[in-house]
């Protein structure tokens, strides 16, 4: 792909975007879909994401007012605010506008019961993530309050799995919790139409048929919650993030490369420098230990410290390499940049890298 300028962008694969929310449409059935976009789809681009699968996804989940503003340009679906109600947003509170907060304290709950707005919301019930969300000794203040209000429906009531993809027992557990505070709001007559309580990894979990929707994440955008989980869905990374070689030399033995000199070569190398570094996204944990994929020619790894806007790669175990040669960072082209592997050699999350990814680096879209 040829660019004027810097030559690195993230190319946003719109089919493998669809692809994904169908197969997670096919798992999960009847269940409505929060499709979560989040931090600029998880920074996909939440614009062209939305775009994409407005007719997968029955509502959207985003962190906070602001960005469920910014996408009302491109769909009508109600959002689902995750990160609560802050000071001056009661005015976008109303049917109207589609907008669904999350309430997990007494006092926003009062304040909003209290009110005159007419609004639905999304109650939280906290039953092991120890983030937000009502515990259970608060429950009949909760209700109590909820059933004093003519203004607010409860549309939703949830709760967040803390290690639904790596504890099925406390997962189950918190199940458990949940679906005996979900019968105490049932047994005061408050119904609300969305129950949900599974994130991408919790998705995989058998939950009561009253649990009627999902919050799929990152498995949206091609990354797996956990190795585990590979053999039960097949989906693709979304984001190729990709950059060219820019400088090519030969140094000799025991040339020290980099902020540092924590690499030092051990016999007479081939480094090459590629326009991409933390400044763009590029971890610099990766420093020393990442493995980048050059097309058609193979994988190499990078050596010394991962500077601002560079990062230099050995090549000399490759043939043919060349100034302009483009490198995949992570996504699609060979196993040893997917992702979830990229993301393991940083000692993060797969979610992380794509959220880094700055603004600096253009977002191309293919398979629209």
């Amino acid at each position: 792909m040829s660019f004027k300028g810097r030559p690195i962008f993230a190319e946003i694969n719109m089919s493998a975007l669809e692809s994904n929310i169908k197969a997670i449409k096919e798992l999960v059935r009847d269940k409505k879909i929060i499709a979560v976009v989040k931090d600029n789809a998880y920074g996909h681009g939440a614009k062209e994401v939305v775009k994409k699968i407005e007719k997968y996804a029955d509502f959207y989940g985003v962190a906070c007012i602001e960005e469920a503003i910014l996408l009302r340009k491109v769909t009508k679906k109600p959002f689902v605010i995750f990160g609560g109600v802050f000071g001056g947003e009661e005015v976008y509170l109303n049917k109207k506008e589609g907008i669904i907060p999350t309430v997990y304290d007494l006092e926003t709950l009062t304040k909003i019961c209290r009110s005159s707005i007419e609004c639905d919301i999304n109650i939280e019930i906290d039953t092991g993530m120890g983030r937000t969300g009502f515990l259970e000794d608060e429950i009949d203040k909760v209700i109590s309050i909820l059933s004093s209000s003519k203004n607010v429906r409860v549309w939703g009531l949830m709760t967040h799995f803390s290690s639904s993809d790596s504890d099925a027992e406390f997962t189950s557990l918190q199940l458990e919790r949940f679906y005996k505070i979900y019968h105490r709001f049932r047994k005061n007559g408050i119904n609300p139409d969305i129950i949900h309580v599974a994130n991408s990894a919790g998705i995989f979990y058998d939950t009561e048929s009253f649990i009627n929707a999902v919050r799929p994440g990152i498995m949206l955008y091609g990354g797996y919650p956990s190795d585990n989980l590979r053999e039960k869905i097949n989906i693709s990374p979304v984001m190729t993030f990709t950059s060219s070689i820019i400088s090519l030399k030969e140094v000799p033995k025991n040339s020290s490369i980099s902020y540092g000199r924590t690499f030092t070569t051990k016999r007479k190398s081939i480094i090459a420098t590629i326009a991409c570094g933390y400044g763009d996204g590029y971890p610099r944990a990766l420093s020393n230990k990442g493995v980048v994929y050059i097309k058609d020619k193979g994988t190499a790894p990078v050596v010394g410290r991962v500077c601002m806007d560079v990062l230099m790669i050995d090549v000399t175990d490759l043939k043919n390499v060349s100034v302009g040669d483009p490198v995949v960072l992570w996504g699609e082209g060979n196993e040893a940049v997917h992702p979830d592997n990229v993301a393991k050699l940083a000692g993060t999350i797969s979610y992380e890298l794509f959220c880094r990814v700055s603004d600096r680096i253009r977002r191309v879209y293919k398979g629209n």
